[in-house]
């Protein structure tokens, strides 16, 4: 879906507000098509742009093109690495657990699903209506706005705890003063969207345009992360075998090619965000561009100009304590992140560029655009089998079948989940099946397998336990003393929100 995606993502304008009120949608150039008759009237290629609009969301600065992976500086492992002029300040509160109610990276993140839910539910409310596509591809488009309301949604009571449910396409005239919902409920709801969307997505699509839409596996694999972070375990596992009972996914035999441009949408992805070069009349900083933010923001600030027209902003500067914790002989390690040694284009990385010493380097893109900057072609996962097969480690040890989760593995793709994981990483198997040690080295593998993927470290600290002492532990241990519970195991609603909608507060604890 690539192609698609990004070339009819860009023409759609959708009206919303937070609490997804709209009141049109237009297709430029010329024609605009009221709401009240656009799914009667649209042709299917209009139809499909409005359902290729519910993906935008999760391509802008307020998700994955920056805020998602600036979650990784709040969990420890780096620093804003160019604070000029107060550069990143935000995200040095979060990181330093100083921020207050008006933090503007805590706001964004807050803000940034609510139109894409407003979208999902626009689709699902009004596309049977449709006399123009036929009932199988009503029933994807339905089974893609379940699927992405449910990652919408998970992302944000994750991150908020409790937040308003919203279901339903509103308008102006609907109270628009939503209460927030208990995240128990939340969390049912996010478990009916995704096994709704895996009842209706296909394994994989024909049309090769369609590559990179929601599907199957993608709906399991969230599903399992959903079930395991609640500490179902045995329903993770259930979720899991749905997945790899597909055979479609593998891990790839190269770590790296995971994050290449040329491999994008392959064996080993569940699901990522798509990003293109050249193809956005956006301006750089527009949240609606459809280029990648990542390889100018964690390129290193240094003499070379690794970046587009803009050069490199240097913005990730990593903890020696996370490139020390990866083991001798792990192949991740020169793939991840710049260590003195490290050649580019003939240049040499010069630890002095970066504050700590080391840049992150997983999202280097050589082929990104070079007339505009911001415009790196590399996706950005959400989901990978890597990720799969850690969670079913973890959830096969919790249950105590460890000899199962430490199962030795000769290849990437023969044996049990943890060694796969650990072989293609170019590291022995472990052998232990001792439950309490077994529990901290899957702990240790997300960390290095998943390190900088958009937040996978942070939500795996905040619910590792229910009270949050493993991540407070792990915070003293490096430093950041400010880390309390329960305060900062969630993110304050935005003070601007609670004033415009007081049925928003009490907010969260501590804030």
């Amino acid at each position: 879906m690539k192609r698609t995606i990004i070339s009819t993502i860009s023409v759609v304008v959708l009206s919303t507000v937070l609490s997804g009120c709209m009141d049109k949608l237009e297709i430029l150039p010329n024609d605009q098509i009221i709401t009240e008759n656009f799914f009667e009237e649209g042709s299917p290629e209009e139809i499909e742009s409005g359902v290729n609009s519910m993906y935008q969301r999760l391509q802008s600065s307020y998700m994955y093109n920056l805020r998602m992976w600036t979650l990784d500086i709040v969990a420890g492992e780096g620093r804003v690495g160019n604070e000029a002029g107060g550069n990143g300040l935000e995200t040095t509160q979060l990181s330093n657990f100083t921020a207050t109610s008006d933090n503007s990276g805590a706001k964004e993140l807050w803000r940034g699903p609510w139109a894409g839910i407003s979208r999902t539910n626009w689709i699902l409310t009004n596309v049977d209506k449709s006399p123009k596509i036929s009932d199988a591809k009503k029933t994807q488009y339905k089974g893609e706005a379940h699927f992405l309301r449910g990652l919408y949604y998970f992302n944000l009571v994750r991150l908020f705890g409790d937040v308003p449910w919203i279901d339903k396409q509103q308008t102006a005239s609907d109270d628009l003063q939503v209460s927030r919902t208990s995240k128990d409920i939340v969390y049912q709801h996010i478990i009916d969207d995704f096994s709704d969307a895996a009842s209706m997505l296909p394994a994989v699509y024909e049309n090769t345009t369609d590559i990179g839409r929601a599907t199957k596996g993608a709906a399991f694999g969230l599903l399992a992360k959903v079930y395991l972070t609640l500490k179902r375990y045995n329903e993770t596992l259930v979720a899991i075998d749905s997945v790899t009972n597909l055979g479609v996914y593998s891990l790839n035999r190269k770590y790296e090619w995971n994050f290449s441009d040329l491999r994008e949408n392959g064996p080993e992805s569940l699901f990522e965000v798509q990003y293109e070069k050249d193809v956005t009349a956006y301006s750089e900083f527009d949240i609606l561009g459809q280029g990648g933010w990542h390889h100018e923001y964690m390129a290193p600030l240094a003499s070379i100009n690794i970046g587009g027209p803009w050069g490199n902003f240097g913005w990730f500067a990593v903890y020696p304590e996370f490139v020390e914790s990866y083991e001798p002989g792990d192949l991740r390690k020169s793939v991840s992140v710049w260590c003195e040694g490290d050649v580019y284009q003939g240049w040499s990385y010069d630890p002095t560029c970066s504050q700590t010493g080391h840049n992150v380097k997983k999202f280097l893109c050589e082929n990104i655009g070079v007339d505009r900057a911001m415009d790196s072609p590399l996706n950005f996962p959400v989901l990978r089998f890597a990720d799969v097969l850690l969670m079913q480690a973890e959830a096969l040890n919790e249950l105590g079948r460890s000899s199962e989760a430490a199962a030795p593995a000769s290849s990437e793709n023969d044996g049990g989940p943890l060694n796969r994981v650990r072989v293609r990483a170019g590291l022995p198997n472990v052998t232990t099946t001792d439950q309490v040690e077994l529990r901290e080295i899957i702990r240790h593998e997300r960390r290095m397998e998943l390190a900088f993927e958009g937040g996978h470290r942070w939500f795996d600290l905040v619910r590792y336990d229910n009270d949050g002492e493993y991540a407070k532990t792990f915070f003293q241990s490096i430093g950041k003393t400010n880390f309390t519970t329960p305060k900062h195991l969630l993110l304050p609603v935005p003070i601007d929100d609670i004033d415009a909608n007081p049925n928003l507060l009490p907010n969260n604890p501590g804030y």
